[in-house]
């Protein structure tokens, strides 16, 4: 079998990119205030890019002393000095500070120069090891490289799920009204979108508006018409009394003569229920776990935000997308440590606070709510919003169980030491035993249960007043009888 020198001919073949000696291509790169001109070899571009195999084999091509001249104004000098150097090493790295600002750059210099074995090694690096970056310029760098999404089908798919879990980047970037209605129609066509379906709604009467040429805000005809694909994929019956109100009624002419007749029997009416034709079930968030926390995900804590609000053990009755409390970590035991002690340093006199426990060996998800402050004076708080509950092992909502307190109970212990808990359940001593909560969270009614503590969670819980007041002053000023006024 004949020897094979591979190495030595890649370094032949590098050698030429920092010599070029015989070139035949001289490329002037960048624009009027930035250029550069590269030397290179018509052989090795022609081989190594489609982009440039077409290019430099046209008869149209300059040529200057037997010298192709190929002009790329639209690349600037320190981006195409990297990918040439790829097209003659094989060599790329975005690992220097200095290239995080010209990630897209590279980006789109790689896939207009037909280069996806490039394209495709930027998009993996920025997924895996820019999440900063990403996070920083989301919504700018969807937006710039949306005309040509087929091409960066990873990154895309990519930030296309990260934008459904945070939205609003999108519709809040000064580029929005810029981009283009197929993709923005795609984007509205997804069941997963996390936000609420009026904000869909204004934001995409704000798109149209900015449109070119832009229109007047009684314009209803070219309103119509710029909206009327997007109109089949909101859900409007999704949407509050007050908020269809407010934002869609005014604009409702440019809904179809069925739809705009259903919603007013159904906004008249507390019985009516959406029409059949009407088939849009509510979107659904992905799941996301809480970004302070190892134990639970959003769903978690949106049930629980429930409970906090007095309401039933019923799914029907929370919503992912209704954020009526903040929870700010305080304690992480496996970060903060899981004595009493450090406890009281962390989690004393903090307000309403949630307490999630994971135990160990059963992966069980157990916890309790004070509505008051955690004190060290060895007392009893009576609150009848206090409660326990279990989550199960946190996969399967139909093992949750809510226990409130026994009417007129003590639900809670204040010590300074490891008594110091919900009277039925103490997990720094491991101990559970239904005496003063209505339902049974763990085995331990005729007996104490026993258990360990893997990970426990203390959250401050704070109520997001904005929004509930907000609503609150709403109905207030209207102290009239809601009416669908008539055409």
């Amino acid at each position: 079998m004949a020897p094979l020198f591979a190495n030595s001919l890649l370094q032949d073949i590098a050698r030429l990119f920092i010599e070029p000696d015989d070139y035949d291509v001289l490329l002037e790169v960048g624009g009027r205030n930035d250029k550069k001109t590269f030397k290179a070899h018509s052989l090795i571009l022609k081989t190594r890019s489609p982009y440039f195999k077409a290019a430099l084999s046209s008869n149209w091509v300059k040529k200057e002393n037997d010298k192709i001249i190929f002009a790329k104004p639209n690349i600037s000098p320190i981006v195409f000095k990297k990918i040439l150097k790829f097209i003659y090493t094989g060599e790329f790295s975005l690992m220097d500070d200095n290239s995080r600002d010209l990630f897209t750059d590279f980006l789109i210099a790689a896939d207009e120069l037909i280069l996806p074995e490039l394209t495709k090694y930027i998009e993996e690096y920025i997924i895996t090891y820019e999440r900063d970056w990403i996070q920083e310029n989301l919504a700018n760098i969807f937006i710039l490289t949306s005309y040509k999404y087929e091409n960066f089908t990873r990154l895309w798919k990519h930030f296309c799920e990260l934008l459904a879990q945070q939205p609003n980047k999108i519709f809040t970037s000064p580029s929005f009204v810029s981009l283009d209605k197929s993709i923005l129609l795609e984007f509205i066509k997804r069941e997963d979108l996390n936000i609420n379906e009026i904000e869909i709604w204004k934001n995409l009467i704000k798109w149209a508006h900015g449109q070119s040429p832009e229109i007047d805000q009684n314009d209803f005809n070219r309103l119509e018409d710029r909206l009327k694909d997007f109109i089949p994929y909101i859900r409007f019956f999704n949407i509050t009394k007050e908020d269809y109100i407010s934002e869609v009624q005014p604009c409702e002419k440019i809904l179809p003569d069925n739809l705009r007749n259903e919603l007013k029997k159904f906004f008249k009416s507390v019985e009516i229920s959406p029409p059949q034709f009407y088939s849009l079930s509510p979107r659904v968030p992905i799941l996301q776990s809480v970004p302070d926390s190892v134990v639970v995900n959003n769903k978690h804590l949106a049930l629980l935000s429930s409970w906090i609000d007095s309401m039933d053990n019923d799914e029907s009755n929370y919503n992912l997308l209704n954020k009526n409390y903040k929870f700010n970590l305080l304690l992480r035991g496996s970060r903060d440590g899981f004595k009493v002690k450090e406890f009281h340093e962390l989690c004393v006199n903090k307000g309403p606070t949630l307490v999630i426990i994971k135990v160990k060996g059963t992966n069980q998800i157990i916890g309790g709510y004070n509505p008051n402050s955690w004190k060290s004076n060895n007392s009893w708080d009576k609150s009848d919003a206090s409660f326990i509950f279990s989550l199960g092992d946190g996969k399967n909502l139909k093992d949750i169980i809510l226990s409130r307190v026994e009417y007129g109970g003590i639900p809670v212990y204040n010590s300074s030491n490891s008594l110091l808990g919900f009277q039925d359940l103490n997990w720094f001593e491991g101990r559970y035993k239904n005496n003063y909560f209505q339902k049974e969270i763990m085995k331990g009614r005729s007996s104490v249960c026993k258990f360990t503590v893997e990970e426990y969670e203390v959250f401050q819980v704070i109520k997001n007043e904005t929004d509930h007041e907000s609503r609150s002053n709403f109905m207030e000023n209207m102290k009239v009888i809601w009416e669908i006024k008539e055409e």
